[in-house]
C-alpha cells in the first residue's frame, strides 16, 4: 500500500469514527454518495477545519523562526 492509500484509509477511519460519534449512520458499503451534502459536510468539515487550523499554526511558527 502506498503512503497516499494509507492516508486515505486513515482519513476514512477518522471520518467513520466521527460520524459514529455524531450519530450519523455509516453506509455499510462505504459509499457516501447517497448521503446529503449537508451530512457529508458535517463530518468532513469537522476534520478539514482542524487540518487547516493545524496547517496555519505550523506556517505561523515557521514565520516566527525566520
Amino acid at each position: 500500500m502506498t503512503d497516499k492509500n494509507n492516508i486515505r484509509e486513515h482519513d476514512t477511519k477518522t471520518k467513520s469514527e466521527l460520524a459514529n460519534e455524531m450519530g450519523i449512520p455509516i453506509p455499510k458499503d462505504g459509499y457516501w454518495g447517497n448521503m446529503t451534502s449537508r451530512v457529508c459536510g458535517t463530518v468532513g468539515g469537522a476534520i478539514g477545519g482542524n487540518e487547516v487550523r493545524n496547517a496555519v499554526e505550523q506556517f505561523e511558527k515557521k514565520l516566527i523562526k525566520k
